[in-house]
């Protein structure tokens, strides 16, 4: 009757012992609507067909109705309370005191219930385990703008490896193309640690900067492309050593007498989607392989998440998938000190400040993280609702 669209996602990411997401107020308020309430009365009477016998469910599933069927009784025990408490104010007939008294404890009521219901939002978007993965690739690309675009790239590329340094996470470069006269053409990092997919992946886009560069006194607009790929904690499973083909070949440019004459660079294909990466940065061929696998594991468990995801997100705001990082985000703008996330309409002032992974940048991507928490709980309302 209800949940065929989240039993994909129970399938997809195995979450019954995973910690809860943080919800935000408006994440709360989807649930006080006419649609979230017609949502917990359907989980309500589809767990009380399962207790009586008259259908069957799977047991995580049954775990995950009485876990929403529990808190939302609590919700529903505080409004009775609320609603007595107002009926205690609005009777003139009642004491002076007594209704200042009630109207004290509908204050601390009120805020009692806002909790109850973030915690009865967290219970029905549980984290999945790309919420908790620790690791992910961050791969930046200077757009249009020629050398300005190579310094913003750059400039970027130091913004996250600090915003790594204050969250304690490992930043492993895999490949930087530095430009002799400033900047970064390109670059690919591993990064580790926790939770780090889950802040870093609403990065993935166009990013875009105006200003008047030192040698013109003009306004520039440049562009930085970036994509945020997860990394499985086990390559293995996603890529097993039996589904691809390695060619091993002589690295190609600068670095050396090793470089020219050993073949130590690789070649990777996927055998069933002819999905290709190349690698040549190490001197030593096993270690070229290692980072082959990663970098190939990382494609794929991306477009699993991006099949995924435009399925269920496609009117959503936040679209974490090849979309995203074929669409401007998010501008800098130093003539007015402003930085804007255009997906969420949120404004920072001081972009140097942001440009130094500074608390504003943290603050933007807690309110990603929120919209993103809304917004998968506003599709689980509306498609888990048998009409």
């Amino acid at each position: 009757m209800i949940l065929r669209n989240h039993q994909l996602l129970l399938r997809l990411f195995r979450q019954s012992n995973l910690p809860q997401c943080a919800p935000s107020s408006s994440s709360s308020s989807l649930l006080t609507s006419e649609n979230g309430e017609k949502f917990l009365k359907s989980v309500t009477d589809r767990l009380a067909e399962c207790q009586a016998g008259n259908s069957s469910a799977a047991p995580e599933q049954i775990s995950y109705w009485e876990s929403i069927a529990k808190q939302s009784r609590i919700v529903s025990d505080t409004r009775s309370e609320l609603t007595q408490l107002q009926s205690i104010v609005n009777d003139p007939k009642e004491a002076e005191e007594m209704r200042k008294l009630a109207e004290t404890d509908i204050e601390s009521l009120r805020e009692t219930l806002e909790t109850e219901l973030e915690e009865l939002a967290s219970r029905v978007v549980p984290l999945t385990n790309l919420d908790v993965l620790s690791k992910c690739q961050i791969e930046l690309s200077s757009g249009a703008g020629g050398q300005e675009a190579m310094l913003f790239t750059g400039e970027l590329l130091d913004m996250y490896q600090k915003l790594a340094a204050v969250n304690s996470w490992k930043w492993d470069p895999l490949q930087v193309d530095n430009v002799p006269l400033g900047g970064v053409r390109s670059a690919l990092i591993a990064v580790s640690g926790e939770n780090v997919y889950a802040k870093m992946r609403f990065e993935a886009g166009v990013h875009r900067v105006q200003r008047v560069p030192v040698n013109d006194s003009r306004m520039h607009t440049s562009t930085a492309s970036i994509s945020v790929l997860p990394e499985p904690e086990e390559v293995s499973v996603v890529v097993p050593s039996d589904s691809v083909k390695i060619e091993a070949m002589r690295a190609s440019g600068p670095g050396g007498q090793n470089v020219n004459k050993r073949s130590t660079a690789v070649r990777m294909t996927h055998k069933e989607t002819g999905i290709a990466v190349h690698c040549m940065d190490e001197r030593f061929q096993h270690l070229n392989i290692q980072i082959a696998y990663k970098r190939l594991a990382a494609i794929l468990m991306q477009r699993q998440v991006d099949a995924m995801l435009e399925k269920i997100v496609s009117k959503r705001k936040l679209q974490v998938g090849s979309k995203a990082r074929a669409e401007k985000i998010r501008t800098y703008n130093f003539q007015h000190d402003k930085v804007t996330d255009h997906r969420i309409q949120m404004s920072i002032t001081g972009v140097n400040e942001f440009l130094s992974a500074g608390e504003t940048l943290q603050a933007m991507i807690e309110r990603l993280q929120e919209q993103h928490m809304e917004d998968r709980l506003d599709h689980i309302i509306e498609n888990c609702i048998v009409e």
